[in-house]
């Protein structure tokens, strides 16, 4: 994919098949930039710092392996919760304190 320096962002592979990412590049104070990748489906945004010494192509492909990652770990901890319907074991289903 070749850079978009425009802000506005651009298509990216995000999880698993290919996935509308935005991509937002701040420079940030002390010779650093903040990257924010944002997944256009469901809004989630994560964000790196780096150096600005760095490559553009190289900080973006960073961001974009962080919010897969996230999805992905998002996604898994949706499937190990238990469902509603099913008594809980114990542990953090996210209940209140019994007494």
């Amino acid at each position: 994919m070749p850079p978009d320096r425009s802000g506005k962002g651009r298509p990216g592979e995000a999880s698993g098949g290919s996935r509308e990412v935005y991509l937002e590049v701040h420079p940030a104070s002390g010779g650093f930039v903040k990257v924010c990748a944002i997944d256009a489906e469901t809004g989630l945004e994560v964000s790196i710092v780096g150096s600005s010494k760095a490559p553009q192509a190289e900080l973006e492909r960073v961001a974009i392996n962080k919010l897969r990652y996230v999805m992905e770990r998002d996604a898994k901890s949706k499937k190990d919760k238990p469902s509603k319907d099913k008594p809980s074991s114990g542990g953090d289903d996210g209940g209140g304190i019994l007494i």
